[in-house]
């Protein structure tokens, strides 16, 4: 997972200029979006849109996203996730075309 997360931020500070856009994953954009409360940047939800085009472009998008977030508040790409990229696909929340991920920033 590891390699993984370095091959993320390293996508991730080549792109922190670009503007926010979707994540293209084999083919189909997933739009993910960190949420957190202004007091604590370190806890995160991540609504990922699109789950009917795949749950693993929905997982890399909010891995992305997550590690992109961690890197620009806390300088560190390592997350520890409740509801992450490793969770089986039954035990993911899913409303309709959203799948929310949480973690945390490990500062």
């Amino acid at each position: 997972m590891r390699g993984l997360t370095a091959t993320f931020l390293i996508a991730a500070l080549a792109l922190s200029a670009c503007g926010k856009s979707p994540y293209e994953y084999a083919g189909s954009n997933h739009k993910a979006k960190v949420k957190t409360e202004r007091s604590n940047r370190a806890v995160m939800v991540i609504p990922t849109k699109k789950v009917s085009d795949g749950l693993d472009g929905a997982r890399a998008a909010a891995l992305f996203e997550a590690t992109r977030h961690c890197v620009y508040y806390f300088g560190t790409s390592d997350i520890i996730w409740t509801i992450g990229p490793d969770t089986p696909d039954d035990q993911l929340p899913i409303d309709g075309e959203v799948v929310t991920f949480k973690g945390e920033c490990a500062a």
